[in-house]
């Protein structure tokens, strides 16, 4: 597996496997049915390319993924890097989806130790009865409109 920055490292004709999140699809009316993709990954972006044949081929994973690997080959001309599609994958089931279990962090508490001052350290029910005003006034405000 490249990533997008290692593109250019190899020579022209390279077979390549690369996957980023994918920014642009973009389908010209005057291309003749080929489609040109940008995906990115933490080095930067990569250009690719898939002919009308492959796009019908490999409609449902160009279209619909988030995240898309694809395996092909480096085309070079001067300064400009292109990726020919052989074969594409959908990898969005790798992701997270928002506010799945495994992306929620822990809630930030401000009564740790390390905010407590020198002789200023309260004790276990004082800090349980400071929590519960921090979480019923500050996460849970009052809907009372009186």
């Amino acid at each position: 597996m490249l990533s997008a920055a290692g593109l250019s490292q190899w020579p022209d004709g390279t077979p390549v496997r690369v996957v980023g999140l994918v920014l642009v699809r973009q389908r010209p009316g005057t291309a003749s049915g080929i489609c040109f993709i940008t995906i990115e990954d933490e080095t930067g972006t990569a250009n690719l390319v898939a002919f009308q044949n492959l796009f019908n081929k490999y409609r449902k994973e160009i279209l619909r993924s988030t995240l898309l690997m694809v395996e092909g080959t480096l085309q070079r001309e001067g300064e400009v890097t292109h990726v020919i599609i052989q074969r594409c994958y959908d990898m969005s089931s790798l992701l997270l989806e928002p506010g799945s279990p495994e992306d929620k962090t822990p809630p930030l508490l401000t009564l740790s130790r390390a905010d407590e001052k020198e002789g200023d350290i309260l004790s276990p029910q004082q800090k349980k009865k400071a929590l519960s005003k921090l979480v019923q006034g500050e996460l849970f405000p009052s809907r009372d409109f009186k």
